[in-house]
């Protein structure tokens, strides 16, 4: 299992949602919304990863979005589940980057 508390504490990120493949809430952090956030996550990494497959012939890994308030990334972990993480702070963009590329797959 995955420990949201150790990802806070190492990233100062300000919210963390693992949903399920259906957008089903499996843990969540610092959210108070984290089912309306775990289904727009599901649903958009799920419209993301087709568009992938169409355009690239691939898997879609990681998404990721930006904007004038912080960024958001998104990363596929087993096959069955997806973690989100929400910053305000862009100059933790690297860190969370290289973070999240080492969680279990």
């Amino acid at each position: 299992m995955i420990d949201l508390k150790k990802i806070k504490e190492d990233t100062e990120v300000d919210s963390i949602v693992i949903a399920d493949k259906s957008g089903n809430v499996i843990d969540a952090l610092g959210t108070k919304h984290d089912t309306n956030i775990a289904l727009m996550t599901e649903t958009a990494f799920s419209m993301c990863d087709d568009m992938v497959k169409d355009l690239l012939k691939g898997d879609l890994d990681q998404l990721m979005a930006k904007s004038s308030k912080g960024f958001l990334i998104a990363n596929r972990i087993k096959s069955d589940s997806i973690i989100l993480v929400v910053s305000k702070k862009m100059s933790k963009l690297g860190l969370l980057l290289k973070y999240m590329s080492s969680l279990e797959k």
